[in-house]
């Protein structure tokens, strides 16, 4: 009897201690779980309760939104035969006449209201004679260009429906480093597809990403993103759009997805669409100079502080005639330190502030020149299509 007794404590003692051990790694509920759930046996491995998940969800709300949109450019082949005249100047026959090329493209948009305005790139429309929009049920429509801005490669088109689904559009602003990112699109027009990453920058300026193309300013990160996501949407786990996918960088055009893709911030994007919708374009302030910064060169900071000015600003190398700048008396050379008591540390400051004010406002420069700094006024104005 006594064995049994010493057999019976042996064991309950291992069994405490096997569950002691269990319990303080997780793999066993605490006394306030409920029973015979997931969470319970997966303990602190798994922080979601059953039937959630962070990403599905913030898809399920993004999905809805998120359009395909197929393209149609017809472009001008040049005739082999010249002016299109032919012989002794009477038309070509038909077979000798260059057809048009056409071009198909894919890619992805954002429904931003339910009565049918949709976000894209502008590189997405841009020359193309037919839209195509297809929703994520399977709805097409046609779609016009409400308005473009190739300076931002963003876009509006327009379908002409009531009561879509539309996306909600978060605050770029306050997006950090590591935050996770969802992108949602077309690639190469497989229809829509997620892929998961996270933002790994914030504020990427003038980047390059194809022959005579930059973004001002991006997101950048690591969730896939290829052809034919452009136009579509990087959201949240909020399920929030916080930026428009539109590019990718890569040395090799052929090279597809390498982890490092932009999106332009939805701050930027909203800010242009609503100029789009109620105005048909956008307008930028303009002052019409061409600016570097002053530590671009050791030559050039040299240069500068033997002629007695030491410090940072945007030196002005170009100014465009007949523009505000032109017209204010700022010259080449001279180096902008300040915009309105707003420090100027080099160029991208320069950029950044005027962007802030409305055409028509005047702005006050603080000008250094030949070893006297000036504050000079420049009523801004609306930039010319050629510089834009």
């Amino acid at each position: 009897m006594k064995k049994l007794i010493a057999y019976v404590l042996v064991f309950v003692l291992g069994f405490g201690a096997c569950a002691l051990i269990l319990y303080s790694l997780g793999y066993l509920p605490g006394p306030d779980s409920t029973s015979g759930s997931v969470t319970q046996v997966l303990g602190r491995r798994n922080a979601l309760p059953v039937g959630e998940n962070e990403i599905a969800d913030a898809t399920a709300k993004v999905l809805p939104a998120v359009v395909n949109i197929d393209t149609t450019t017809h472009r001008n082949v040049p005739n082999p035969f010249g002016s299109g005249r032919g012989f002794f100047g009477f038309p070509l026959p038909v077979p000798f006449q260059a057809p048009d090329r056409v071009e198909k493209g894919a890619a992805s948009g954002v429904i931003i209201s339910k009565d049918g305005y949709i976000l894209t790139n502008n590189h997405v429309v841009a020359g193309a004679q037919d839209i195509a929009v297809t929703l994520a049920d399977g709805r097409k429509f046609k779609a016009k260009v409400t308005g473009r801005d190739s300076r931002r490669d963003i876009a509006v088109v327009k379908i002409s429906a009531k009561n879509l689904p539309y996306a909600t559009l978060g605050n770029s602003d306050d997006i950090r480093v590591g935050d996770w990112a969802i992108a949602v699109g077309n690639p190469i027009s497989l229809g829509n597809t997620v892929t998961v990453g996270v933002v790994s920058a914030k504020k990427r300026t003038n980047l390059p990403v194809g022959p005579g193309k930059m973004i001002a300013e991006a997101i950048q990160t690591d969730a896939a993103i290829n052809r034919g996501n452009s136009g579509g949407a990087l959201a949240n786990i909020r399920g929030e759009v916080i930026g428009i996918n539109t590019a990718i960088y890569s040395t090799d055009p052929g090279a597809g997805n390498i982890g490092i893709g932009f999106a332009i911030p939805i701050n930027t994007a909203k800010t242009i669409a609503k100029q789009i919708i109620e105005k048909g374009s956008v307008v930028y302030p303009y002052l019409g100079v061409m600016v570097a910064d002053l530590s671009a060169s050791a030559e050039l900071e040299a240069w500068y502080e033997q002629n007695g000015y030491k410090g940072k600003g945007a030196v002005i190398f170009d100014v465009q005639k007949g523009s505000p700048a032109d017209k204010a008396g700022l010259m080449q050379a001279d180096v902008i330190t300040k915009i309105d008591e707003k420090k100027v540390s080099g160029a991208e400051d320069v950029t950044k502030v005027i962007q802030k004010y409305k055409v028509g406002q005047v702005i006050r420069l603080s000008v250094w020149r030949a070893g006297t700094t000036r504050l000079v006024g420049a009523k801004l104005a609306e930039t010319p299509p050629d510089q834009g």
